[in-house]
Parts: structure tokens; sequence; C-alpha cells
């Protein structure tokens, strides 16, 4: 994610300021923090960049102070009252306030102006025109100056770890991929849109275009006030398969890891394992081992 490609910006594409422009996270801070603190070894390392230790996750010149300040305010709501909860105690009910859809909002709205500013080949003529009504409807939402986002519905689905490997088609990093992954994409089918942020255990979904929003079940997030009860909650069918794909996505990636670099992390552990042990990291391992067998130990992570 540190390699992600920079879009060229000379003013705030939120407000319109001219001014001086932040260096602003596409991914909030927070989830990069989170996942320093809970890895077996204090590093990270993302996507096509597995031989690459980083500290801190993508970001760019992108908002002017007050655009920033404002989405700064969200953001540390939402990591006191929802993120950190949730990623200590999946079994928690978390209230929220207007700040969770406002946080949701300026997170794809990020995410889908660098995706349309590097180009979105893979959105159809009519996807990536529905992608420039997302973008002004997320922003004047975000901006109070529209009520709610309109169609283009904000979701927010919580995961964990799984207990069992009923589907024999799961990867063996399946729960590395749900408890740790952080990415952003904009995926399309012949039907369907969407801005796609992989928050660790909380999966952000911004839908462009799609068919039967109905299929999310209890993932909407309410503009003013809600309650995220972790056992009221579903995706549409295929999107299980989706998660798989990720996942697979990702372990191809870290296949790549040189032997040099495996053994930079198995060092790391050994110099302090009360560490490793008690870390997220290894729990979420542990469990893929114990699912899918120490095949699926091969592959080592921060």
């Amino acid at each position: 994610m540190s390699q992600f490609p920079v879009v060229p910006v000379d003013a705030c594409p939120l407000c319109g300021s001219g001014g001086p422009l932040c260096e602003s996270h596409i991914i909030p801070r927070f989830v990069f923090d989170w996942l320093l603190e809970s890895s077996a070894t204090g590093y990270m390392r993302f996507g096509p960049a597995p031989n690459l230790r980083v500290q801190d996750g993508f970001k760019q010149r992108l908002l002017c102070e007050g655009c920033e300040g404002l989405l700064s305010a969200w953001e540390g709501e939402t990591a006191r009252s929802v993120f950190r909860p949730y990623h200590s105690d999946t079994s928690a009910v978390m209230s929220y306030g207007p700040w969770l859809a406002k946080f949701c909002a300026s997170v794809c709205w990020r995410v889908l102006f660098v995706f349309r500013g590097l180009g979105i080949k893979n959105f159809s003529d009519s996807q990536n025109g529905l992608a420039r009504e997302a973008l002004g409807a997320w922003g004047n939402f975000m901006r109070d100056r529209a009520p709610n986002p309109g169609r283009f519905e904000l979701h927010l689905l919580p995961v964990d770890l799984i207990a069992d490997a009923t589907d024999s088609e799961l990867p063996p990093n399946m729960n590395r991929y749900l408890a740790r992954a952080v990415e952003m994409d904009a995926v399309s089918s012949n039907k369907s849109a969407f801005v796609y942020v992989k928050l660790c255990k909380l999966i952000l979904v911004g839908l462009v275009q799609m068919p039967n929003p109905r299929e999310w079940v209890g993932t909407r997030v309410a503009i003013e006030h809600g309650v995220i009860r972790p056992e009221h909650r579903g995706a549409p069918s295929d999107f299980g398969q989706f998660l798989a794909d990720r996942a697979r996505k990702m372990a191809a990636l870290q296949a790549k890891m040189s032997a040099r670099q495996k053994e930079k992390i198995s060092t790391t552990m050994r110099a302090d394992v009360d560490r490793a042990a008690a870390s997220e990291s290894f729990e979420a391992m542990s469990q893929d081992v114990s699912m899918f067998g120490r095949g699926a130990f091969d592959d080592p992570e921060e």
C-alpha cells in the first residue's frame, strides 16, 4: 500500500480551496496503529511489496486543513466507539451517532477519488458515470449539502475469525485475511459496482451500482443514530466467495516474500516470544493452522 500511485491534486477536491494541502491518509491512520499494536513483530507489510516493512499506510497531498479537520473528528469518534471496541470484543454491541455515516462516506469518497484519478479500467462507461455521481453524493453529504448519500448507500460489515472449514474451497489464510488485511479497491461486475475498504475486522462498502441492495441485511449505516449488533448482519450470497478470492490474492502476493524476509520475521518473533504469542497475528495464524493444517504456516506474517 505504501507503493500506491499518487494522484496529482492542485486544489482541495472536497471544498475547492486552493490553499495548502495536507498529507491525507486514504485509509485512516488509526487502522495502521492497531495493526502495529496487535502484530507479532511491530511491523507491517502490504500488497505488491511483501519484502518491505512499513510503519504507516498510503497517504498523499489531498485535502485542505479545514476538510482534513472534519475527517479527523469523525475518525477519532469511530476509532474510540466502534473500531477499537469491536477489535477488543467481537461480541460487543456498539451505539453510534451521525459521525459514523460521515466517516464511512469520507473513506469511500477518498478511495473512489484516488481510483477515479488513476482510471478505473474495470468499470463500464455507465459505471464510471455512476462513480462520478457517487463522489458528488458522498461529498455533498459530508459537507451537509445533502441530508443523506441517496442511492449510494454506505454499509459496514463486521467480520471475525471462522471456527471451522465447512467450505473446503476456503484458502488456508482465510482467518488471517479476515482479521488482519487492510486494503481498498473499486470493484465491479456486469451488474454491480462498489467501493471496497477492508479495515481489519470491519469491511466498509460504498454502493455505486447494486441491483439488489436489500441483500445487505443489518449493515446499512444509519444517518443519525444506530446500533451495531454483530449477530444481526448479512451480505449477498456471493460476497463470501469474493472475500475468499481476496484472501487468495493476498496469499499469492505474500508467497513472493524472500527467504531472507521470512527469516527476519521469525527472528523478530523469537526475540519477543511473549508479544508474539499474545498477538492477534498469532491468534489468526493459529486458527488457520487448526483449520487447514501445518501448510497454513508456510507464509509467516508480521
